[in-house]
This record gives C-alpha cells, sequence and structure tokens, in this order.
C-alpha cells in the first residue's frame, strides 16, 4: 500500500515566509555599517605602468564613493547601477575595462581585496584603500 501525504499550501507559505525571515535577518547581521564622525583615510591608485598616485583626506562621509567625490584631483567613473553601485572602469582618464581591456580595478582595503564595491564599502578611522589597476591572466584572455 503506497500512502502519499498532501501538504497544505498553507505550509508552503510559512515555509518561504520563514526562509524570507532568515535572509533578511543575514542580511541585517552582514551588512555594511558605516562609522559615523570624522575620518582620515588614503587613497592610493596604482597604474599599469606601476606610478602611484596618493590621496589623503580628512572626510565625514560614511561611504568610499562619498569621500572620493570630495577629492577634486581624483576622479573616478564607470557604470552605475541600482544593485551594485558604482562599477569603476575609468579613474583620472585611464580606463580598465575588462569586456574592452581584460583589465579592471582592483578596489584594496589595508592590501586586500574589498568585500564590497566603492559605492557601498563604508570606511572607518585610519584605513587605506587601493585602486589597483589589474589585467587579467593570460587563459582569460585567449578566445
Amino acid at each position: 500500500m503506497n500512502k502519499h501525504i498532501k501538504l497544505s499550501p498553507l505550509l508552503g507559505g510559512f515555509a518561504a515566509i520563514a526562509v524570507l525571515a532568515l535572509l533578511l535577518v543575514i542580511y541585517t547581521l552582514t551588512r555594511p555599517v558605516p562609522m559615523a564622525g570624522t575620518k582620515n583615510i588614503s587613497i592610493d591608485v596604482v597604474y599599469e605602468n606601476g606610478v602611484k598616485e596618493h590621496y589623503q583626506i580628512t572626510t565625514e562621509a560614511h561611504f568610499l564613493l562619498e569621500a572620493i567625490s570630495s577629492i577634486p584631483e581624483l576622479k573616478v567613473s564607470g557604470t552605475s547601477s541600482d544593485e551594485f553601485g558604482l562599477m569603476v572602469t575609468t579613474i583620472n582618464g585611464t580606463r580598465a575595462d575588462y569586456q574592452k581591456d581584460h583589465a579592471y580595478w582592483a578596489l584594496l582595503l589595508n592590501g586586500e581585496p574589498c568585500s564590497y564595491g566603492v559605492s557601498q564599502q563604508p570606511i572607518k578611522d585610519k584605513e587605506a584603500y587601493t585602486f589597483q589597476y589589474t589585467p587579467a591572466n593570460e587563459e582569460a584572455q585567449k578566445p
């Protein structure tokens, strides 16, 4: 005898709500949290040829893109989306577009890759950021 248990659609709805609630809790615990107050940060730009530019600023900004926009000598641009914010492709006229150049601007925090993009990266006092022109490896460049 083969018995099948029919689950109520209401039970499926409750399960979906529980999963969404769990995802909301995870996001709340792991989202970027900016530091309030004045912060002193440094921003370096390392170009393909190894030339390095250094910027030292004091800011009240909460996120890195806000701080960058307060530096007139540092021109950062790219494509923007609501989901991911600014995808940096050009810094001070130097383009690194993966689709076209097989290179990208890596964003580092204290020498380590950032967990967030430039728009969502919270800043804290005495942090050091680096935009590093980074060519893709040889395998990725092969057609």
